[in-house]
């Protein structure tokens, strides 16, 4: 677990490091909102080894509070995100240009933030009562599947499968990349042609 983890809080400080570099091209309300929840995402992540370490069979509300906090953590993720693409004016030419690109955002969060209260209050009913929600386990139309695998899948396509589409077409824009640079300062030269003999002798530092 610890590869998943570390590799979720690299993501989320990368993906604030990139907000802070643009802050001065984002409306101040935008930046505000990534720095209140930056903090929050990092400590839900951070929790969400809960999952390992509490073993479901042996003590599910603790088991699932870990998956719980994932969960707000990814809507809150992808609000910040949104709001970053809107406000700094994303545009991608097979949406049709910037207003489209904008549609096609309010649309995925339109599709996101039902789906994930629904899942979210699903799971908040496991924390406190440590089974599943009746409503759950009721049967539907698509086969054998009852309404919380429905409710999973449609959840995962738009926290799994849609981010790293998105993600993949982000990539491939041509924007300038995030550099890590590591440096040490260039050692002066200055003063190595002084006399080191304050008396005038001849004496000089080579």
């Amino acid at each position: 677990y610890p590869l998943f983890e570390y590799s979720l809080l690299v993501y989320l400080i990368l993906d604030f490091w990139t907000i802070a570099l643009k802050k001065g091209e984002l409306e101040p309300w935008v930046w505000t909102f990534s720095k209140i929840v930056f903090p929050i995402n990092v400590f839900l992540c951070a929790q969400f080894r809960m999952i390992f370490v509490c073993i479901a069979y042996q003590n599910v509300k603790q088991h699932t509070a870990g998956f719980l906090g994932l969960q707000l953590a990814l809507v809150l993720v992808a609000v910040q995100n949104s709001l970053f693409l809107v406000d700094s004016n994303a545009s991608y030419d097979f949406l049709g240009g910037m207003a489209n690109t904008r549609k096609a955002v309010v649309a995925y969060l339109c599709g996101l933030i039902p789906i994930s209260l629904v899942k979210i209050t699903a799971t908040i009913f496991v924390v406190q009562n440590g089974h599943g929600a009746p409503w759950t386990l009721k049967p539907t139309p698509f086969g054998d599947m009852v309404v919380g695998q429905v409710v999973d899948t449609i959840w995962m396509i738009f926290n799994a499968v849609l981010p790293l589409i998105i993600s993949y077409i982000r990539s491939k824009k041509n924007i300038d990349p995030l550099v890590i640079e590591i440096s040490s300062p260039v050692p002066s030269s200055a003063g190595e042609s002084e006399p080191l003999n304050k008396d005038g002798g001849e004496v000089y530092l080579t």
